[in-house]
């Protein structure tokens, strides 16, 4: 064994393949912090003009949509649908109505929406049996009265601004498709759901605001996202046998030339999984719906050279691939550690590449927290949990992804059913 572990390391393919361990977060950090920076730069210049949006670009959005539907779809989710549609209805926009979808719950989700029943500006779709989430907002959408959406899960809580934030975008371009806002975690009782707080300003939210200055966001999220009916559902609407059908949908929308950005004032609050295994089932959804984008998406792309879409397409693939890497390359620290060859693999507690590696992932993680910060003041306090995050989270996240990959790439796109994972609190 330890001649065979001799061998690797002094292979010029493993030492290629360790550069590329350490070089890629590198990477992406430097690239996400420099177009963030931009970004916050872009918005300062606006901001001293006055409003952001400005006043007059918020005002000819009224005018021009004075009414948005918000679509909610749900099953079994009688913990936080009430306080949802609640935060719905007190969106500041001149007229909303609210289309709610009961697909086939089974606890009191038809009877907290019955409890709104007096309210006439809440409309109500029923499945007697579960049709999926994809379904569920294509019907809605088909039903909507309004030419822009909002689409919401069944446990956002939405800030009353948010409509402000996210329809004066739809001004600059006819090819903007999608506003996308940005998720915060509302409640973080224990040390998973504090690192998933980390997570949506370190790497989700910052990664967000990067890839708006490069003019191409990799998902719009399903969480909270403004859309334009008409040309969303003539590119077919959200698919059903996608586990991430809001991803799919991104890809769908830059494939086609057009857009999606990201508006971070746009805050919505959410609930995280606050168990192992619920973390776990909602990753490897994740995980799988990004493998099947790429299976269904990365060829033609490439056939078509439709190469606008090349960054995320190669940024999915190479992240894909550092995490079944970041796995083996531990495997083979531990190994090597236990046949004393110190300097084999990697880890990202013990070993010199892993220091290297953490202490970018720290200032991605000090800078993701100080634009964040201005909105949600509560994240500062989660600093000196920063060295944690990539130590414990990445392998935890990239573990995942090595267990999903392959199976994912094995098994034929099917009907996607719904799947809670959210906190029970």
């Amino acid at each position: 064994m330890r001649d065979v572990l001799i061998q690797i390391s002094e292979n010029p393919i493993y030492a290629l393949l360790m550069f590329f361990l350490a070089a890629f977060p590198v990477a992406v950090a430097a690239l996400a912090i420099n177009a963030s920076r931009q970004f916050l730069l872009d918005r300062s210049r606006e901001e001293t003009q006055g409003y952001l949006p400005h006043i007059d670009e918020l005002h000819l959005a009224r005018r021009t949509w004075p009414l948005v539907s918000i679509i909610i779809p749900a099953r079994n989710e009688q913990a936080h649908l009430g306080e949802t549609i609640e935060s719905a209805l007190d969106i500041n926009w001149p007229e909303l109505e609210v289309i709610v979808i009961n697909d086939g719950s089974v606890d009191r989700t038809q009877e907290i929406i019955e409890s709104f029943s007096t309210d006439q500006r809440v409309r109500v779709m029923t499945h007697k049996e579960p049709r999926g989430k994809a379904t569920s907002l294509n019907e809605a959408m088909e039903i909507a009265l309004s030419e822009i959406v909002l689409i919401m899960d069944a446990d956002a809580l939405p800030a009353r601004n948010v409509l402000n934030r996210l329809l004066p975008h739809f001004l600059i371009s006819d090819q903007i498709l999608a506003v996308t806002g940005n998720p915060r975690t509302i409640s973080t009782p224990n040390l998973l759901s504090k690192l998933q707080a980390i997570e949506f300003s370190a790497t989700i939210s910052i990664l967000r605001r990067g890839q708006s200055a490069w003019g191409r966001v990799n998902t719009i999220s399903g969480i909270l996202s403004a859309l334009r009916k008409k040309e969303i559902l003539e590119l077919g609407g959200f698919a059903a046998n996608h586990p991430t059908e809001d991803i799919e949908l991104t890809w769908r929308i830059h494939r086609n030339g057009m857009r999606c950005i990201y508006e971070p004032a746009a805050q919505v609050g959410m609930y995280v999984p606050i168990k192992l295994k619920d973390w776990f089932k909602q990753r490897t959804r994740w995980s799988k719906g990004l493998v099947r984008v790429l299976q269904e998406h990365a060829i033609p792309i490439i056939r078509k050279n439709e190469w606008p879409v090349y960054p995320i397409m190669l940024e999915a693939i190479l992240a894909i691939v550092w995490c079944h890497l970041l796995v083996v390359m531990t495997v083979l620290w531990i190994l090597g550690m236990l046949n004393d060859i110190p300097n084999l693999g990697n880890s990202l507690i013990l070993n010199h590449w892993g220091f290297m590696t953490i202490g970018v992932a720290i200032i991605q993680i000090l800078w993701g927290i100080h634009l964040d910060s201005g909105r949600d003041p509560g994240i500062k306090k989660l600093r000196i949990l920063a060295p944690l995050y990539p130590m414990a989270y990445w392998m935890m996240s990239a573990v995942v992804v090595v267990l999903t990959t392959i199976p994912t790439l094995l098994t034929k796109p099917k009907l996607v059913k719904w799947e809670s994972n959210r906190s029970a609190s």
